[in-house]
């Protein structure tokens, strides 16, 4: 009988949970998830080989050696690049829009310049609502440098077109000179723009 009588209570000790385990659970921390690292030089470097993979070989001596650069003239470069494309195009399209004059790059049916240029502002305008697909179409067509579709050219959206197609073929022609400009500036750009700029959005940060 006195064995029946611990029965019960060996039972109630086993079927009682373990509070050592969850508390040993809930003492442990959980894993914080992965932090986000910030964009690393990697990022900057990877960009620029990318970027002279691309390039014709007589260029490469020019940005091989950034390869190996600090990531301040690495990103340098890439900023100035960048520079050197946007303001001579828009800069090119403004003479073109206001002066009233543009070299006719479309007789040559070979300029695949003139061709991307159409196919990429075509699309960019469209969405801005300045140009219809018909402008784009006698664009990329080539009728509205023909004799019968002269009138054609002084369409709003033709001329637009043209003029934006016109500056983004010169200023791809214009690759060497930009090129050559961009790696010469970057120790000047590095050293005077970008390490200040750099040093007090730090300390500006650092302070919030």
């Amino acid at each position: 009988m006195a064995s029946r009588s611990h029965i019960p209570r060996v039972l109630r000790r086993v079927g009682q949970p373990s509070n050592r385990v969850s508390r040993r659970t809930l003492s442990t921390s959980p894993t914080p998830p992965p932090r986000s690292s910030p964009s690393s030089p990697k990022d900057s470097r990877s960009r620029l080989r990318q970027f002279n993979d691309r390039l014709p070989r007589f260029l490469r001596t020019l940005t091989t050696p950034l390869l190996g650069a600090p990531v301040t003239h690495v990103t340098s470069f890439l900023i100035l690049h960048e520079i050197t494309a946007v303001v001579p195009l828009f800069g090119l399209v403004a003479a073109f829009h206001y002066g009233d004059w543009m070299p006719d790059l479309t007789s040559d049916g070979e300029n695949n310049a003139f061709e991307e240029g159409t196919a990429r502002f075509g699309k960019w305008l469209r969405k801005k609502g300045w140009v219809d697909e018909a402008d784009v179409n006698a664009v990329a067509e080539h009728e509205a440098t023909t004799d019968a579709s002269t009138r054609d050219k002084e369409r709003t959206g033709v001329r637009l077109l043209l003029e934006f197609a016109t500056a983004y073929a010169i200023t791809k022609a214009l690759l060497p000179v930009r090129i050559a400009a961009s790696v010469g500036a970057t120790p000047w750009f590095a050293r005077t723009v970008l390490t200040p700029t750099a040093n007090t959005a730090r300390r500006l940060l650092g302070r919030s």
